[in-house]
């Protein structure tokens, strides 16, 4: 086989004009969902926004040569989810654009090895058909309304801002792919074996590291390198990073409750780290910078004798990698990009220049310790215990007595409680991360960061932080989701940094919130916060509905005192677009009207899209939880028609925009 066929690069005209691939049984089914998809688009539209002629490329296409009845097609071994999602992503373009030249696009070139149900949708979508839920691969036909729904949200941001034609040109001609052919007398076990098992690349946050750690003197290094590696692993408190020796220097000895390692020393009491210690903590030998950024090499070895945290309790919701973006942004107050694929390129002008670069990794290495030590106490993380997945929002806790226990408490207050102060901070925060699940554009979380670097040891912290993060989604909503021209959208650096996270924008357009599909998820998951805060009160005006004798009664659902939020990605129609047959149809205006939507997951609303609001309510009504408290109370009215629409409609704006 000549090199020229083992590897060849495709533009995605190339790509879905010219052969045809399968998709083999031992291979997952189609799993992309809302945070993959999204991010696929966000990258090629940003490439679009600055793009200077160069091609995109989104990875390789790895494939095996089959002939089959004197045709040759190529199996999928490696790149299956994002061939699929481009597939998807054509015939949504297809269909919903038609003013897009795809002709070169004629036929579908994909199909699924014995999965006809997977194939039979991705036809449809190709063809422009309605698919039938009954019979539909499920995952493949929420791709399709994820995409429908984002690519023009996505392509209308004031940070992106072009043309569905400027990106479906650069989509087609630019972006590329590389499809790697495996030779034919390959073992595809054997290669599956080679793939699982091969070893990782040097990443970019460790080529980071030896580059600041070249500008440091010997004695520097063992602490920046200490700090670094302490801070790299997302899903532990940082804590664990140090020996219980180190931890009484860094994060302080006990305080008057017996509860230690609650505070963080400043910089000359953790500088005291670079001294040789008396119980063999540190090693003194020097090291080479390669020895330092070695992946999973630990010049320094560190006692874990009393880490009783299991591995697996926490995850974090961000990477190292952005983490290092988020605590650059702060110390420099610039509008750093979050795109970690961008790490290198963002640091670098900062370490450069050897007349401050000295200081500037110093500096660094110092707000790193804090900002990881913050992140542990005041950023939710999700966690699992006693067979739960919740989110999380506590600090560890290490008493003297026993000698150096460990527990993990909640961060504001100590009792575990439904209520209070740390449930609603919480919420807040959970509700910005469902919404922008993708790491680089998680500005709110930038703006939390920001926030508690410059405020957690003031009092009242807690009211403080509730309060800013409620008037932070306040002004995106009000200077982001809702502002009437687009022009006058504020860019997220300058809502939080420049305006402190206080909304500027007093003129909305009203209209957004009658858009269907195209309401944003925040709007509807900043609502279901209030809609809770609301329920502890127990206010009437928004916990009623209208019954056969038109009196009102309150609702009485633990379900609500328990919600919390998921990965919601799909605006329902309660009244169903297209009602199963025998039903009428009701007019766009009041089908799209914010009284008729609610956001729950896609693979509810796949499954009982076409379902008429009393049949929802029988399915809905027999969960265990909620996905949409909104959903909730329209649940509640004993009949759902324009009446209903309108008058729950009004209440949630009256509530959203009080």
């Amino acid at each position: 086989m000549s090199k020229e066929k083992e590897i060849v690069n495709y533009s995605i005209e190339e790509l879905f004009s010219s052969d045809s691939y399968v998709i083999p049984i031992y291979q997952r089914n189609y799993a992309w969902g809302g945070k993959e998809i999204t991010q696929l688009i966000r990258d090629i539209a940003d490439y679009v926004k600055k793009n200077n002629g160069q091609n995109y490329y989104i990875g390789t296409l790895i494939v095996w040569e089959r002939k089959q009845n004197n045709k040759i097609k190529y199996e999928t071994i490696d790149g299956q989810q994002r061939l699929t999602t481009l597939s998807i992503l054509l015939s949504l373009i297809k269909k919903e654009y038609t003013d897009i030249d795809l002709k070169w696009y004629k036929e579908l070139n994909l199909e699924f090895y014995s999965r006809k149900s997977s194939t039979k949708t991705l036809m449809d979508l190709f063809e422009g058909k309605d698919t039938d839920n009954k019979d539909c691969d499920i995952s493949i036909n929420q791709g399709y309304e994820i995409i429908k729904v984002a690519l023009p949200k996505i392509l209308a941001e004031k940070e992106v801002d072009i043309s569905i034609k400027d990106f479906c040109s650069f989509l087609f001609k630019k972006v590329n792919i590389l499809r790697v052919l495996v030779p034919e007398d390959t073992d595809l076990n054997h290669y599956f074996e080679i793939m699982n098992s091969r070893g990782e690349q040097l990443e970019k946050h460790e080529y980071l590291k030896g580059k600041m750690l070249e500008v440091l003197d010997e004695r520097d290094r063992y602490v920046f390198n200490l700090i670094w590696e302490a801070c790299s692993n997302m899903e532990r408190y940082v804590q664990y990073g140090f020996t219980p020796g180190q931890r009484d220097i860094v994060f302080g000895d006990s305080d008057n409750d017996g509860n230690k390692w609650n505070s963080l020393s400043d910089w000359s009491e953790v500088y005291k780290l670079s001294k040789p210690q008396t119980d063999s903590e540190q090693s003194t030998k020097p090291v080479s910078i390669i020895d330092l950024i070695k992946p999973g090499e630990k010049q320094f070895s560190i006692s874990q004798s009393n880490n009783t945290e299991s591995p697996e309790r926490f995850n974090t919701i961000i990477d190292f990698s952005n983490f290092l973006l988020h605590i650059l942004k702060i110390q420099t107050g610039q509008d750093i990009s979050l795109d970690d694929k961008q790490l290198i390129e963002q640091f670098e002008p900062f370490y450069r220049d050897t007349a401050k670069n000295k200081e500037f990794v110093i500096k660094f290495g110092y707000n790193l310790l804090k900002g990881k030590f913050l992140f542990d106490k005041y950023i939710i993380k999700r966690e699992f215990l006693n067979e739960t997945n919740r989110w999380s929002l506590k600090r560890l806790k290490c008493y003297e007595q026993p000698r150096n226990s460990i527990n993990y408490i909640n961060s504001f207050v100590e009792e575990e409680s439904n209520d209070g102060i740390n449930r609603e901070i919480l919420l807040l925060l959970s509700m910005f991360h469902v919404t922008t699940p993708t790491p680089e554009y998680k500005h709110w979380l930038y703006a939390a960061l920001k926030f508690v670097f410059e405020n957690s040891e003031k009092e009242e912290f807690p009211q403080k932080y509730k309060e800013y993060l409620e008037g932070l989604a306040k002004a995106f909503l009000y200077d982001r989701f809702l502002i009437k021209e687009r022009k006058e959208q504020k860019d997220y650096h300058e809502i939080i940094y420049t305006n402190n996270g206080v909304s500027k924008n007093k003129d909305i357009d009203k209209t957004k919130l009658d858009a269907g599909i195209n309401v944003d998820n925040f709007i509807f998951n900043y609502l279901d916060y209030l809609l809770w805060q609301n329920y502890q009160t127990a206010e009437k005006a928004c916990f009623t509905g209208k019954f056969k004798n038109n009196n009102e009664t309150l609702i009485h659902d633990e379900r609500i005192e328990r919600f919390e939020y998921t990965f919601r990605s799909s605006v329902e129609h309660y009244y169903p677009q297209n009602p199963i047959e025998g039903n009428k149809q009701i007019d766009r205006e009041w089908l799209d009207n914010f009284g008729n939507l609610c956001l729950i997951s896609s693979s509810k609303n796949s499954r009982l899209s076409n379902y008429m609001p009393n049949a929802k309510k029988e399915h809905y009504n027999k969960s265990p939880t909620i996905d949409s408290i909104k959903q909730r109370i329209m649940m509640e009215y004993e009949k759902w028609n324009i009446e209903e629409i309108e008058e729950h409609g009004n209440k949630m704006k009256e509530l959203l925009l009080s």
